[in-house]
């Protein structure tokens, strides 16, 4: 089987498990109220989509590691046959992450003396703050290049 089909079939995958788990998040007692506070939701599968998730950054990192040794072990040679942006993706991807960590933490440090509502208590520590919104201002811009990435390779593959 040939490392595309193997992609794919996990990309679909991947994709079918998320959506069941989404979708079963939603329908199955999303309007549980919270005990302490009623006026918040608590809702039942919240716990089904940390584990998926959990799951999914696992996967991403042991994805991650397998390739960086696959790509140092075979083609890590200056004679690639990619050249221009494909042979630099990684690269790339590297700095994207970068830029969007650091933006994150520029947000991060402007909303510092902010507090945050969690559960209908407030939450004021500085460092839970910086580290909250780097790490969503990260999760969005990361996911909007996916989308665009995705939406790029689309058109630009089609034949």
């Amino acid at each position: 089987m040939t490392t595309e089909k193997i992609s794919k079939i996990l990309l679909w995958t991947v994709m079918g498990v998320s959506i069941v788990v989404f979708v079963l998040f939603f329908l199955i007692g999303f309007d549980t109220p919270f005990e302490e506070n009623p006026k918040y939701n608590n809702p039942t599968l919240t716990d089904a989509v940390l584990i998926l998730s959990y799951i999914l950054i696992i996967v991403a990192i042991v994805a991650t590691i397998w390739s960086a040794i696959k790509q140092v072990t075979v083609g890590g040679n200056s004679t690639s046959k990619d050249e221009g942006i494909a042979g630099r993706t990684g690269l790339i991807a590297v700095l994207i992450l970068v830029a969007s960590l650091v933006i994150g933490l520029i947000v991060g440090f402007a909303n510092k003396g902010e507090t945050m509502l969690i559960n209908g208590k407030d939450w004021n520590n500085p460092t839970d703050i910086i580290i909250t919104d780097t790490s969503m201002v990260s999760i969005i811009i990361l996911g909007v290049i996916s989308i665009l990435a995705v939406i790029y390779s689309m058109i630009a593959t089609k034949k």
